[in-house]
């Protein structure tokens, strides 16, 4: 019994994230509840809370999994500007994806009013991907290759603009933008003098 529970899990596990991905690309992030995503997975809702005690949990997984750790990572080459723009176009294709959008912003817009949820994003999310940033970024400042500043304060200086756009401005985030923006917090903006994609 308990093994073949236990073979059961991660089958279970994917379903039940994938059903919480296609729910909000059809209905948008705040009209999902974990009833619609039990009956979409096929499993019981107890199941559903054994494992996530909240919807935002489950998406915040459902982020984790399908969308930060494929997609925005910042890459290590050995080239730093092309590391930067790999990964700051990673942003600008995933804040132009629909789907990607209503995920990220219906997960980051119920973590303003949920405490419990806002923790896990920064335990499971922010924190890790910032500590393998740091020591990225540091590596290239120590070979000189990115300027003597806090690591921390050059990394939000990269992501900070685009994550205005998307949940700001409404601006696009292109591969134009991403790449003038990375060239100009290099000290090399664009020939005109301004970001481009605005």
């Amino acid at each position: 019994m308990t093994d073949s529970k236990t073979r059961r899990g991660p089958r279970s596990r994917e379903a039940i994230l994938q059903a919480a991905s296609d729910l909000c690309g059809e209905l948008g992030y705040a009209a999902v509840t974990m009833e619609a995503i039990a009956v979409r997975a096929r499993v019981g809702k107890p199941t559903l809370y054994r494992w996530w005690p909240s919807k935002g949990a489950v998406f915040l997984d459902v982020v984790r999994d399908k969308i930060v750790e494929p997609a925005i990572e910042l890459p290590d080459t050995g080239d730093i500007a092309r590391d930067l723009r790999a990964w700051i176009r990673g942003f600008a294709g995933l804040f132009t994806d629909p789907h990607a959008r209503q995920l990220l912003v219906g997960l980051l817009g119920a973590a303003q009013t949920d405490a419990e949820l806002a923790a896990m994003l920064r335990e499971k999310v922010q924190r890790p991907l910032q500590a393998g940033n740091r020591r990225r970024i540091a590596a290239a400042q120590a070979a000189g290759e990115l300027p003597a500043m806090d690591p921390v304060l050059l990394e939000e200086l990269l992501i900070g603009p685009p994550w205005y756009r998307l949940l700001v401005s409404g601006e696009p985030v292109t591969v134009e933008y991403a790449d003038a923006l990375v060239d100009a917090v290099l000290g090399r903006p664009p020939a005109d003098g301004r970001l481009a994609g605005g």
